[in-house]
């Protein structure tokens, strides 16, 4: 039992989600005729873009790809009609005002008869915006901070999102104006709702914000403006939205080479969510009894942050819980990692924990409790050698969470 196990295994499932390979999947089967304009949008906006790009059973005309910054394959930059353009995640900016601007921009330039393959994954939410009249992207950047510091599920964040949007929840269909368009969507949402991810640019959707799910805070800045609504039904008749990678393919891949490596793998339907520190509890709970093995989860959990956080995330942050949970237990491992390979706001996947962990801190004098209150785990996990970093992927399907007990 070796924490590199833990991390083959991660890497496996990530493997099998990948942008590139979900795209090219989907293009080989389903080849599309005619002359057509990308859009690449989101976290693996890159890597599914460059396998469209490859691919020989299409022909792209032109292109836009919009990424989080140090995502982009700098190679995409050497073809011709290929916009390039890096936003910033997981908290707006400018950025994503300019690139929505050229998203736009794009997309009117194009005539009636224009097609689009339109490439969607996680992390588009952030990267572009175009808001609604008398809202300011300051009041976005500060309004996405207390979402995410307040453990609102991305649902809840997603749902106020759109509420002061003019493209997500459907209404980027306004610019698409009828036009053909084919969408292949890598899933980083529970249960896989095309109207959550990214905030359901192009996914028709009539539902109401529920004021009752907000602090009063929120609910003011909800009612200083006037939402735009989704277009029509018939706007989306030539919309072909379709999701090439999903969650529960990852972790079939995980469970899958842990059998290669000779363990007996279980998979958990549960899906995790909610605050870590409780989920902390759940975990170690279930391996007090559970047989001996690989256990495998998916998810994404959410972590209430103090007003000045430290280095980490929401998986280092359940790593470190964990650590203190299986303390001494020399027959568990755990990880808790981002498949985007970037935890939060940092360059860190996640955290691989076992029970040497907290006493490996103690020597040099590291009391994990303290590095917990003040959500700067990810500075105790590579104190500890604990830390999982990969870098950017080239997907996002959430978060994949494993056990190996003996």
């Amino acid at each position: 039992m070796k924490k590199k196990d833990l991390k083959d295994i991660f890497m496996a499932g990530v493997d099998r989600v990948l942008g590139y390979n979900a795209v090219n999947d989907y293009l080989n089967k389903n080849p599309i005729p005619g002359d057509l304009n990308l859009i690449s949008i989101g976290k693996a906006g890159s890597s599914m873009a460059k396998a469209a790009l490859e691919n020989k059973n299409i022909h792209i005309s032109s292109g836009i790809i919009i990424t989080k910054i140090d995502h982009l394959d700098q190679e995409i930059k050497n073809y011709k009609n290929i916009q390039c353009f890096e936003s910033d995640h997981p908290s707006p900016s400018q950025k994503s005002i300019d690139c929505g601007n050229e998203l736009i921009k794009y997309i009117e330039k194009k005539d009636n008869n224009a097609e689009f393959l339109f490439l969607l994954s996680g992390g588009g939410s952030s990267l572009v915006e175009n808001l609604v009249d008398n809202f300011s992207i300051i009041e976005l950047i500060e309004l996405t901070s207390a979402l995410l510091s307040r453990g609102y599920n991305i649902n809840d964040i997603n749902s106020v999102r759109k509420y002061f949007s003019k493209i997500k929840g459907g209404k980027l269909a306004n610019y698409i104006n009828g036009r053909k368009t084919t969408v292949l969507t890598i899933s980083d949402v529970p249960y896989d709702d095309p109207k959550v991810i990214a905030s359901g640019p192009l996914s028709y959707d009539d539902s109401k914000i529920n004021y009752d799910k907000y602090e009063k805070d929120i609910i003011e800045k909800l009612n200083k403006v006037k939402p735009i609504q989704c277009p029509d039904k018939d706007n989306f008749l030539n919309i072909q939205t379709n999701i090439i990678a999903k969650l529960d393919d990852a972790k079939l891949a995980c469970k899958s080479y842990g059998e290669k490596l000779g363990y007996r793998a279980f998979l958990n339907e549960k899906f995790i969510e909610g605050d870590v520190k409780k989920l902390a509890n759940y975990f170690s709970e279930y391996l007090k009894d559970c047989p001996a093995g690989l256990h495998i989860w998916g998810g994404e959990s959410s972590v209430q942050l103090p007003k000045s956080p430290g280095r980490g995330g929401r998986n280092q942050q359940l790593a470190l819980f964990m650590a203190e949970k299986i303390n001494n237990q020399n027959n568990i491992m755990f990880l808790s990692a981002g498949t985007d390979g970037t935890d939060g706001p940092t360059n860190d996947a996640g955290g691989i924990v076992d029970g040497k962990t907290v006493g490996v801190g103690k020597k040099s004098n590291l009391e994990s409790r303290d590095f917990l209150n003040n959500a700067d785990a990810g500075n105790y996990l590579e104190k500890t050698d604990s830390l999982l970093t990969t870098g950017p992927t080239g997907t996002n399907v959430m978060d994949i969470i494993l056990a190996l007990k003996s």
